[in-house]
């Protein structure tokens, strides 16, 4: 094992820790909603929120908003620092 498996572990922490956080928040929100609410939701664990949100819901459609572009700002990271480190293997087999 070379230390490009360590790089392309930077790769999957990113993408699974990214995933992981946002399960973690959206799940934190669903509890705390009522349950009147909770019924209009989606099932888990993407918990999608109806395409024209009530008045209580609307905070949480903004949040599951804010997490969805965080998560996929982190996998787009973690996509260039695994062409990175692709670049860096190519380069060294040369």
């Amino acid at each position: 094992m070379g230390p490009e498996y360590s790089l392309l572990a930077v790769f999957f922490m990113l993408v699974i820790g990214a995933s992981h956080w946002r399960r973690t928040r959206l799940r934190k929100a669903v509890r705390n909603l009522p349950t009147r609410a909770r019924r209009l939701l989606g099932p888990e664990p993407e918990f999608l929120p109806p395409p024209e949100p009530t008045d209580d819901l609307r905070p949480y459609a903004a949040l599951h908003l804010r997490t969805r572009r965080v998560m996929h700002g982190v996998w787009a990271l973690g996509f260039v620092w695994l062409a990175y480190v692709l670049f860096l293997l190519l380069k060294g087999a040369s």
